[in-house]
Order: C-alpha cells, then structure tokens, then sequence
C-alpha cells in the first residue's frame, strides 16, 4: 500500500512539473516539447529513482504526443527553405540508428 502512495505521489509531482514547464515556456519563448525533454533529462540525471518500462510503452503512449505537438506547430514554409539539409541529416540519421537497432537486436538471443 506504501508503494502505491509513493507512486500516487510521483505522478502529481510530475504533474506538477509538466504544469511549470507550460507556464515557463510561454515566458522564453522556447517549444514546449523541447522544454519537457531537457527537464526530464535534468530530472533523470539527478534522480536515484530506477524505472523499468519496456521500449513499447515509450513508442506507443509518450512519443506520439510529442510528434504530435511538434507537427501541429511546424512552419512549413521553414521545412521547405531547409529541406536540403533535413533531408541530409535525417536520412542518415535514420539509416544509422537502424543499423545499430538491427545490431543490438542481434545481440540478444530470442
């Protein structure tokens, strides 16, 4: 039953935080999805709290809002002066983070 306080009590917290960051980047002026990245960085760099949750949780319930968000507030015409250099640097991006996904993937049995 403690452990359910404590976990009660984390997602306020983190509720709370989610709240100060929309708040905060209105006044900087900064995306708010980029804002919630550096301060979960922060916090998980400086927290002794260990979670475990599998890569499927991550891909399927926190990553599309945030694509989501980002897309909705995309200036196209932004994407369209510099998409010679998107392109040069997604698409490698992409092919070398698939090539060291397929390779880690071999390197664990089943």
């Amino acid at each position: 039953m403690n452990s359910l306080f404590e976990v009660e009590v984390l997602i306020l917290a983190l509720l709370l935080v989610v709240s100060v960051v929309a708040v905060a980047v209105r006044r900087f002026r900064i995306p708010y999805t980029v804002a919630l990245v550096v301060v979960g960085a922060v916090l998980a760099l400086g927290s002794r709290l260990e979670i475990q949750a599998a890569p499927e949780l991550i891909l399927s319930l926190l990553l599309p809002p945030l694509v989501f968000e980002a897309a909705f507030h995309l200036n196209l015409e932004a994407v369209r002066r510099n998409l010679a250099s998107i392109v040069l640097f997604a698409v490698p991006g992409v092919l070398l983070n698939m090539a060291r996904t397929r390779g880690a993937a071999g390197d664990h049995p089943g």
